[in-house]
């Protein structure tokens, strides 16, 4: 697999994006404090920490739901057998944030709606996730394979360490046949159109590097965001 450059959505069903404002201190600051709250789900097999958010995108305004569920039919996600899992919701103060708004509205105008938020609301669904590897476990991504999720979705790279590896994204045909990885950095987005391809995330170890020490904590911090038009 190589990567193509650039991806385009039109193309290759799949796109980069890039946010300075999301390696800048005071963001990696405010990501941190929220990123710690995260906790493996209710009724989930997979046992990385998340959080989630629902919401209405409407008059370029983000108002922020209390639901904490969410669900895949088992077809896509065998692992949770179409299971509804619970998940701690998303500290409002950070969702709040101006930078992390401004990166959703850039994903939003990525995927060329034909109706702006001011003419239709659009549903917006925001998992975040902390891949945390030990020297006992890997972190696995939820499913492993090569899958869809029914939506298109934009995956955001927040923050990660430099004692891991793994945590690539490779995509696919949908008949299987792949075409290429990537391993994005930190303020990177990955844009994929579901309906075109397969994606999936590589499993994350921890790599100790000589400074490493036991005990210290390596991970990779993504977020996974949804827009849908609500209505007919």
């Amino acid at each position: 697999m190589k990567r193509l450059n650039p991806l385009t959505l039109d193309q290759d069903g799949c796109a980069v994006l890039s946010f300075d404002e999301i390696r800048q201190d005071e963001f990696q600051e405010a990501q941190e404090a929220a990123f710690a709250n995260l906790k493996p789900g209710e009724n989930a097999s997979n046992v990385l920490a998340r959080g989630i958010a629902w919401g209405v995108y409407a008059q370029d305004r983000f108002t922020w739901l209390d639901r904490n569920t969410y669900q895949l039919p088992k077809e896509l996600n065998p692992e949770e057998g179409g299971r509804v899992r619970r998940f701690p919701l998303m500290d409002k103060t950070f969702l709040e944030l101006e930078d992390f708004q401004a990166a959703m509205r850039q994903c939003f105008e990525a995927w060329c709606f034909e109706e702006t938020s001011f003419e239709r609301a659009y549903e917006v669904q925001c998992s975040f996730i902390r891949y945390e590897p030990t020297i006992a476990q890997p972190a696995f991504p939820s499913p492993v394979m090569p899958h869809q999720d029914l939506i298109d979705g934009a995956i955001i790279v927040f923050n990660k360490t430099g004692d891991i590896s793994g945590g690539l994204s490779r995509m696919y045909t949908l008949a299987g046949e792949p075409f290429v990885e990537l391993d994005l950095g930190v303020g990177e987005a990955l844009l994929v159109k579901d309906d075109r391809i397969l994606h999936q995330v590589t499993t994350i170890q921890l790599e100790p590097s000589p400074t490493w020490r036991p005990g210290q904590r390596a991970y990779r911090d993504i977020g996974i965001v949804r827009f849908q038009a609500l209505g007919r």
